[in-house]
């Protein structure tokens, strides 16, 4: 029994000491981990310009889905308020329809974002194409698609950008074909992955 209350006075001693001085807590470590170790989560904000008007939810989710691979949580957190980043992405575009590194540093600056990730799409449809050649003989349907959009990056981490712009036509059998949403899906995904020197999908 003494050495239980001789325990717990100093325990009582060493608390009222800590919570005497808050700097004793300052270098001290939590659960195992030194303070040095802490990380901080950065803002990323990811702004899609529809200039097709047919961009769906489902589309925005694996565009998203791509720009969370690079930049996802505990490290960073995709910002779902895009009013400052849309802003500054429209300021951008209004100085330069092809910005460069400086003019995106500038917009994610101003967005108050770490990383800024913009995608402008001006074609996404497809349509069907019936063969008209004599040696068809089984009159095969095929599917033309275009995929045209343009892609920028920038990450204040490391001063990384890039940028691309996907100009993509293809024709292929019925069946065959890939939509052009997937189309600028796994562009957009190769594209960060280059710029984080992360393998390609």
């Amino acid at each position: 029994m003494k050495k239980m209350f001789l325990l717990l006075v100093m325990v009582l001693a060493f608390c009222s000491g800590v919570l005497g001085n808050g700097s004793a807590l300052e270098n001290a470590p939590l659960f195992g981990v030194q303070k040095a170790y802490a990380f901080e989560t950065k803002p990323v904000n990811f702004v899609v310009i529809d200039r097709t008007r047919s961009v769906t939810n489902a589309d925005m989710r694996g565009w998203t889905q791509m720009v969370k691979m690079d930049y996802h949580f505990p490290y960073h957190r995709i910002q779902e308020d895009n009013t400052k980043a849309n802003a500054a992405v429209d300021e951008m575009f209004a100085k330069n329809v092809k910005p460069d590194k400086e003019a995106l540093a500038e917009a994610a600056k101003q967005a108050e974002c770490s990383a800024l990730v913009v995608l402008v799409v001006h074609r996404m449809d497809e349509y069907l194409v019936h063969s008209s050649s004599p040696f068809d003989f089984d009159h095969e349907t095929y599917v033309k698609t275009f995929a045209f959009a343009d892609m920028y990056a920038y990450n204040s981490d490391g001063n990384k950008f890039i940028r691309r712009f996907l100009r993509e036509a293809d024709l292929q059998p019925l069946g065959l074909e890939e939509h052009p949403s997937d189309t600028i899906k796994w562009t957009l995904g190769n594209l960060l992955n280059k710029m984080e020197g992360k393998p390609q999908i």
